[in-house]
């Protein structure tokens, strides 16, 4: 997990419980959003195994 921590850009840690949760909030009171797909992988590609 550290490795993969090391090489998110920004921030560069793995993501919290309370982080998911807060964005899962937004989505849910942002009359904004439509359907367009929100990406939770911290700009990091991971090879195929």
């Amino acid at each position: 997990q550290e490795s993969l921590a090391a090489s998110i850009p920004f921030p560069s840690r793995l993501g919290q419980p309370a982080d998911f949760a807060s964005l899962v909030g937004h989505i849910i009171g942002n009359t904004y959003l439509n359907g367009e797909t929100i990406r939770l992988d911290g700009a990091v590609r991971l090879a195929p195994k």
